[in-house]
């Protein structure tokens, strides 16, 4: 119990959250979110933070409505604030239906955000699924951003996550010393999903040939990950904006002043413009920009999703095709 609200009051403390401030908490009903829940709610008691318990009911097991309305009750007993479930239709997509009902469990938790006035919403992610998601990026080969991992404070600064140095183990040990019923979620038993293959198959035979401490190494992995990143991510800001010629709806660089960057940097720094104009960039767009800059040949401009890039004698145009907001450039 010491180690759970530990972490919570190390990370307020860290991110500014003070006496008379709203915490949501997205409260699943298992041991992790529990955990965080009981935990959020002692300290805030204690430090005059109010706390809210947020459930989101995805309706795709039987029964989740009872898992939802248990979860909300234990919450309410505990001393929260407001409890709260908020019931959800979730869609396959072309992404899948695990990434489907995660995008409308997010939106959820931004509304709710909003509505209450809460300074963050805190996640209960641990250690164990920190380790998960670096193998899982590893993997993919999708970069350092996805090796990095889950940071304890979300880039767009909306959400918390306490737990990322706590073990899973312990907050199941937690809701056990506290008498707390807690939800175990037969999907997380499931191997069609590949985070649970990781989990029961590839961490346990990788702890076996090469000894324990492996989930905590690719946690420290993925903390050291986040340290280059956040510096870089700096430096491309800067240079973004010593660089970008912005109108209503594009952005204009010199070719030249592109072309000698560092790839770390002016990746980013594309990355940025593509961002900036709606477009949700991936590794195959911003290499096909870079090559307008490194390796120009008369190529037809580039037709992007939101986005159409080309390049006009010494420039790179990028250029919205869609309507922004005012001032989004």
């Amino acid at each position: 119990m010491a180690d759970v609200r530990r972490a919570i009051r190390e990370l307020w403390a860290s991110s500014g959250v003070v006496e008379g401030d709203v915490v949501a908490v997205a409260l699943s009903g298992g041991a992790d979110s529990l955990a965080l829940t009981a935990a959020a709610i002692f300290e805030g008691q204690r430090a005059g933070i109010s706390i809210l318990a947020i459930t989101v009911n995805h309706n795709l097991q039987a029964g989740s409505d009872v898992v939802a309305e248990r979860a909300k009750q234990t919450a309410i007993d505990l001393g929260a604030d407001l409890a709260e479930v908020i019931s959800v239709s979730v869609r396959k997509s072309s992404l899948g239906m695990e990434a489907a009902a995660r995008n409308a469990r997010y939106e959820v938790l931004d509304a709710f955000a909003k509505k209450v006035n809460a300074k963050y919403t805190m996640l209960g992610h641990t250690l164990d699924d920190q380790a998960e998601t670096v193998l899982l990026g590893l993997a993919r080969g999708s970069g350092a951003k996805s090796i990095a991992g889950m940071s304890a404070v979300s880039s767009d600064g909306k959400y918390l996550r306490p737990l990322l140095s706590i073990r899973r183990e312990t907050t199941v040990s937690f809701c056990v010393d506290s008498g707390l019923e807690f939800w175990s979620d037969p999907q997380n038993e499931d191997l069609k999903f590949s985070r649970v293959k990781v989990r029961k198959n590839v961490i346990p035979v990788v702890e076996k040939e090469l000894g324990p401490g492996i989930a905590e190494a690719l946690a420290r992995t993925a903390g050291l990950l986040q340290e280059d990143i956040s510096y870089l991510d700096a430096q491309a800001k800067d240079v973004f904006q010593a660089l970008a010629k912005l109108t209503a709806n594009s952005v204009v660089f010199e070719a030249a002043d592109v072309a000698v960057l560092p790839t770390a940097i002016g990746s980013r720094v594309i990355h940025r413009a593509l961002l900036l104009l709606g477009a949700e960039p991936s590794k195959s767009s911003i290499d096909a920009v870079y090559e307008l800059v490194t390796d120009w040949h008369g190529q037809k401009p580039l037709t992007l999703p939101s986005v159409r890039v080309e390049r006009k004698n010494n420039q790179i145009v990028l250029k919205s095709t869609k309507t922004l907001k005012p001032g989004a450039c």
